[in-house]
């Protein structure tokens, strides 16, 4: 396991365009090993963009990534990196033991450590007994655990959850937190993104991000003291609308196109 605080995860100015979209403008960004940063934002904001970055799915286009100790493609440092995608990533026609065994040799776990691991994950995400149950079988809750459990089953140093708690009912959800707790304190650096402002308050580091950019960047009670604000709601939309005035004034400080002509003119004329 990684020290505690060493950066295991760096974004720097990462810029991501789709077609003619910026979705991410200029994004620096470190996960610690030993803490969970929540990454807060509407839907669109651009926090599944940031997970694929890191997980290595999309390709950055500026900007530099490193992740692990690697830089992209990231050839090696999956097998330390556990993912839990927004849409499960399950096979319906195995069984739960099926997936998870067909996962753990893809990180290179052998079967002694499967047949060691796969008991514990089930038993950590409450699924210890539908082992051998289909996975079409699974509710959209179980398949949500099952995927939780394929993200720990190999004791990963990075364990990056985009909305892990979707669609959980509130016990399952506290119990899911108290896992996310242990393997911080155990070294690992999580990143949760979510847009529930109550579990983000469990985080160590919230990370709050809008239209492609960060906003925020501190524990909870430094957001709300920094806004004078009582919850992280309201924290949220006084750095939302900071934001947007201050990129409104950005733009009526740019120099009009108009402008620009009549400097060009009056400079032309003066060197005639």
């Amino acid at each position: 396991m990684a020290n505690k605080n060493a950066p295991l995860a760096k974004l720097e100015q990462v810029r991501k365009d789709f077609g003619k979209q910026n979705v991410l403008r200029g994004i620096d960004l470190e996960l610690s090993a030993g803490s969970i940063t929540g990454l807060v934002g509407p839907s669109g904001s651009g926090k599944t963009t940031i997970v694929n970055m890191i997980v290595g799915t999309h390709n950055a286009t500026d900007g530099s990534i490193t992740v692990l100790g690697e830089q992209p493609p990231f050839k090696t440092m999956r097998q330390r990196l556990g993912y839990m995608p927004q849409s499960e990533a399950l096979y319906s026609d195995l069984t739960a033991n099926e997936n998870l065994r067909f996962f753990g040799a893809l990180y290179g776990m052998s079967r002694h450590e499967l047949n060691k691991e796969i008991p514990r994950v089930l038993e950590l995400v409450h699924l210890a007994d539908q082992g051998r149950k289909v996975v079409t079988d699974f509710s959209g809750g179980m398949k949500r655990r099952l995927s939780l459990a394929i993200a720990l089953l190999h004791g990963p140093d990075l364990l990056v959850l985009d909305e892990p708690t979707v669609g959980l009912d509130p016990l399952h959800r506290v119990e899911l937190w108290r896992t996310f707790r242990e393997r911080a304190d155990a070294g690992a650096a999580l990143l949760v993104t979510t847009h529930v402002m109550d579990e983000a308050a469990s985080c160590d580091r919230i990370v709050m991000i809008h239209d492609g950019l960060i906003i925020a960047d501190g524990t909870d009670a430094e957001l709300m003291a920094a806004t004078k604000t009582d919850t992280l709601e309201d924290a949220f939309l006084a750095f939302e609308e900071r934001s947007l005035r201050d990129e409104l004034e950005g733009r009526e400080n740019l120099p009009s196109e108009t402008s620009a002509t009549e400097t060009s003119t009056k400079e032309g004329g003066n060197n005639a």
